[in-house]
């Protein structure tokens, strides 16, 4: 990928040098970055992702079209990984019941270790009814560079996603961050409406808090798709 969001996608959390960070792919505000590359194998309910991959934390994602605003918040910016390089696997045990369980080289590597990065990821995904979903992610051990040495540090990331109506959708999100004596806490609430197939209402309210400063924001916009491919 390439653009104002390459260098938030490469991989920072390896040493320099290595795969796509600081290897001369930044030009100003837009570098380029190769944020995947793995093979999975699948048998009947259960799959294996083996390689370097976006992480499965958080309800906003790094390909712009997976979002509504092009913005991100403070929580995925700061208190959640982006990338990791390691094994995971996704186990369905019913329609409303996924498992994930996984082993990575800490945060946002790619095909490296930092340190003595060895961290745990895995969660579930739970259909509470039809129209509301529940999942939770984690991740624990030694995130490379963000942990300095610490094999203790931990996050989590709790989203339910309730569709109101048909054209009405509302998102609660929790996420916990801890490592390296650094705490963030952060509550993002989305409410997003579908006019029509082409035209979306949205707004986003968050808290997020870092050792002890509080930060809110109010987001709002409209999204316009006059295409299924634009």
């Amino acid at each position: 990928m390439y653009g104002v969001d390459g260098d938030n996608t490469q991989a920072f959390g390896n040493n320099p040098g290595v795969w796509d960070f600081q290897n001369g792919f930044d030009h100003g505000a837009y570098a380029w970055a190769l944020p995947q590359l793995y093979v999975e194998l699948a048998k009947g309910d259960l799959s294996v992702k083996l390689g370097h991959f976006f992480t499965l934390g958080g309800y906003e994602v790094v390909p712009a079209t997976g979002n509504f605003f092009y913005s991100h918040s403070f929580t995925m910016n700061n208190s959640e990984p982006f990338t990791h390089t390691g094994v995971i696997a996704t186990y369905t045990l019913n329609e409303n019941i996924t498992g994930y369980a996984g082993w990575t080289a800490g945060w946002d590597t790619g095909f490296d270790q930092f340190g003595n990065g060895s961290s745990w990821i895995g969660g579930s995904s739970l259909a509470l009814c039809e129209n509301a979903t529940l999942t939770y992610i984690t991740t624990h051990g030694d995130f490379g560079a963000l942990s300095a040495g610490e094999d203790n540090s931990y996050s989590h990331s709790v989203v339910l996603d309730l569709s109101l109506t048909d054209r009405l959708n509302y998102v609660l999100q929790h996420d916990l961050f801890d490592a390296n004596n650094i705490e963030t806490v952060g509550i993002n609430q989305y409410l997003l409406f579908a006019v029509n197939d082409c035209w979306g209402l949205g707004g986003r309210m968050e808290w997020w808090k870092n050792d002890g400063q509080s930060f809110n924001a109010a987001t709002f916009g409209v999204n316009y798709k006059p295409h299924a491919n634009f």
